[in-house]
């Protein structure tokens, strides 16, 4: 069709990107991440366009090198729990760059850490999500293990600024795209509390398996190359996170439905063969 000639960029962000929403569905998120990235990258190459993959610091699994930088190859565990979310996004690279070397196809790969902000699913099952639900309704926050892993939070239009920087750049090889300053998960716990002024109470739940207990993104490439960085702080994303779930919050209640943050499940009697 006529329309195919004037796409010249493709950016390829689909997957479920929480564990429980990935873990749910293993197979769907492995098709997302292998099928889908195919078909884009053949879609790509047919129109002549250059693709973002949007990959991400699950690459480097549950890290030996700290903070991350582009050229580690990661720690995976390639059956566990992760492993669709994980080695999918990890083969999807691979595609990226198979048909960039084979097929001429023009690739840029953001490694996207972290991301919270407004309109976020509200039981979408990461950590920022959870905390701020959960305090705002009045609920213990729930976190796995002891809390000391660590995570780097950036705000989503940080993001969107380095997706559209780097797809506008010549840089082909991946590019860490995240926010360096590094808290503990119990620290996010404490922070959000105090953001939301709630009495939750912190509960400590046994901890996730392949939860990976570092991360931090070494982001000189995105500086560097990109002329990239944060720049929106912690405090102030946080808050505009908490007024958007607030007001979430609210206009659910008027039509009866409170959602719980989503806890990792799998699915039982299917039938159909995906």
């Amino acid at each position: 069709p006529l329309w195919f000639s004037v796409v010249d960029q493709i950016y390829h962000l689909a997957s479920p990107a929480s564990p429980p929403n990935y873990m749910y569905n293993p197979i769907k998120t492995l098709k997302t991440n292998t099928i889908g990235t195919l078909n884009m990258l053949g879609l790509a190459k047919r129109v002549g366009a250059r693709l973002l993959l949007a990959s991400t610091s699950e690459v480097y699994g549950d890290p030996e090198v700290h903070p991350q930088n582009e050229d580690y190859w990661g720690h995976v565990n390639p059956i566990g729990p992760r492993a669709c979310y994980d080695e999918g996004k990890r083969v999807a690279e691979t595609m990226c760059y198979a048909y960039m070397k084979q097929e001429g196809v023009e690739v840029r790969v953001a490694r996207i850490f972290n991301t919270f902000g407004p309109r976020m699913h509200m039981n979408d099952g990461r950590v920022v999500s959870n905390f701020i639900l959960q305090a705002l309704q009045g609920e213990p926050l729930t976190v796995y293990g002891p809390g000391t892993q660590t995570r780097a939070f950036q705000y989503v239009s940080d993001l969107v600024n380095g997706l559209v920087a780097l797809m506008n750049s010549n840089v082909s090889s991946p590019v860490n795209l995240g926010n360096p300053e590094e808290h503990t998960i119990l620290e996010f716990a404490q922070l959000i509390k105090k953001l939301v002024g709630s009495g939750s109470e912190i509960q400590f739940l046994s901890e996730a398996q392949d939860d990976p207990q570092k991360r931090k993104p070494d982001i000189r490439k995105a500086k560097l190359l990109l002329g990239w960085e944060p720049v929106v702080p912690l405090e102030e994303g946080l808050n505009k996170a908490i007024h958007y779930f607030r007001k979430e919050l609210e206009y659910q209640a008027n039509n009866q439905y409170i959602p719980k943050p989503k806890p990792a499940r799998m699915k039982k009697g299917r039938t159909r063969h995906n």
